[in-house]
């Protein structure tokens, strides 16, 4: 096997036919992504310096279409000329650049030797110690390189020809159980982990042990940190700001210690059997709710509980499609405390926003909804022939 570094985080792996045929045989198995061995980083690889556009401001006006797979930077590109805002940083000083650069390398190590250099107790709690992330680093590279990029960028190289991979860069995520944050818990991305999400090309790694799926939200934590002290360093270097990344690094590290720290989902209350009466009260009740005529309704994303819903731009600067709430898979899951945390918290990276002023048992009428939305016979008269009119 001969292996090329081509830049940018991106390697050439040539194989023989015999090692082709194994791993072919190995991305048929469930939770498998690939190759169950990589090549080890070269000891002076360093991550690449960032070079595409930072997304600073979304249009404000719906997004007319879905993206195209393997055009992310033509589209984001085009964000200018719809109302949005972004930056090249191509054009920063040297000087300013190579500050940054140094201490991104000297806090963040390598790809062959990661680490969060700083004295932080939070670094030691979320596991974020260098035992932690050069073993999570090595299962990165297995399982994860090829759609999200040696730097987290979601840029690999299978991730052109399929809906964008995740760029963690931003430290943002859409599905957590911490609230308004962004921030997921360490339970969160082990989850997602597990079992993929729903409909979309991330596959479950349930096939791999309970410690080495937490090991890999680790490294997500960290490539996430790593990003965001680098976006948000590019920001302010690009608006002429003045720039401390340590002081960004510390900001950033009690926002994870924060999304951990948070309370857990409240106790789902008892509403009896599944079409019960008690079960199809609450079912009405999410129903007024979700197509309540006020300020962030779900109704007024969630056109026709779905079936016709208003695109948005999400804080990548691609694009969003809220949940058709008649099919009868959701991306992020449909446990009722999944649901729950939606509803709560909203989806921020999306745009979808939280609903603090709502009641427990309001959210919790919103769940039993939402649940059984696609499903006829779980809804009473009233609400089915609304969401299913003839």
């Amino acid at each position: 096997m001969a292996v090329t570094y081509l830049g940018r985080g991106r390697f050439r792996v040539a194989v023989s036919t015999a090692l082709l045929v194994t791993c072919s045989a190995l991305i048929l198995l469930p939770g498998c992504g690939g190759c169950t061995s990589a090549p080890d980083y070269p000891p002076n690889l360093t991550f690449p310096t960032r070079a595409d556009r930072l997304v600073l401001k979304l249009p404000d006006k719906p997004a007319p279409a879905t993206n195209d797979p393997g055009k992310r930077e033509e589209e984001i590109a085009a964000l200018d000329s719809l109302g949005g805002k972004t930056a090249v940083v191509t054009g920063l000083t040297a000087e300013a650049r190579g500050v940054l650069d140094t201490f991104l390398k000297d806090t963040f190590g390598t790809p062959a030797a990661p680490t969060i250099a700083v004295t932080s107790e939070t670094v030691t709690h979320l596991k974020l110690t260098n035992a932690h992330l050069a073993e999570g680093g090595k299962l990165y590279r297995r399982h994860c390189l090829q759609c999200h990029n040696m730097a987290g960028d979601g840029r690999g190289t299978s991730g052109a020809t399929i809906p964008f991979p995740r760029d963690y860069r931003q430290g943002q995520f859409k599905f957590v159980s911490s609230g308004e944050s962004g921030k997921p818990r360490r339970a969160d991305l082990v989850r997602t982990i597990a079992e993929g999400l729903k409909a979309t090309p991330m596959p479950s790694f349930g096939l791999l042990q309970e410690g080495e799926r937490d090991l890999l939200a680790g490294y997500v934590t960290y490539l996430a940190i790593r990003g965001q002290v680098e976006f948000e360093s590019l920001r302010a270097l690009a608006a002429g700001e003045p720039n401390d990344p340590g002081a960004r690094l510390k900001a950033v590290l009690a926002e994870w210690e924060k999304a951990e720290s948070a309370p857990p989902t409240p106790t789902e209350p008892d509403d009896g059997p599944v079409g019960g009466p008690k079960h199809q009260e609450a079912v009405r009740r999410g129903f007024a709710l979700f197509t309540a005529k006020v300020d962030n309704s779900c109704v007024s994303c969630h056109g026709e509980f779905g079936r016709k819903p208003v695109l948005r731009y999400d804080v990548w600067g691609t694009v969003a499609k809220p949940a058709d709430f008649t099919q009868l898979t959701l991306k992020s899951g449909s446990r009722p405390e999944d649901v729950f945390a939606r509803v709560r918290g909203g989806i921020p990276a999306v745009g979808m926003p939280a609903h603090p002023k709502y009641s427990d048992r309001e959210v919790w009428d919103l769940v039993r909804f939402v649940r059984s939305a696609p499903y006829m016979a779980q809804l009473p008269p009233d609400v089915l022939s609304a969401v299913y009119p003839k």
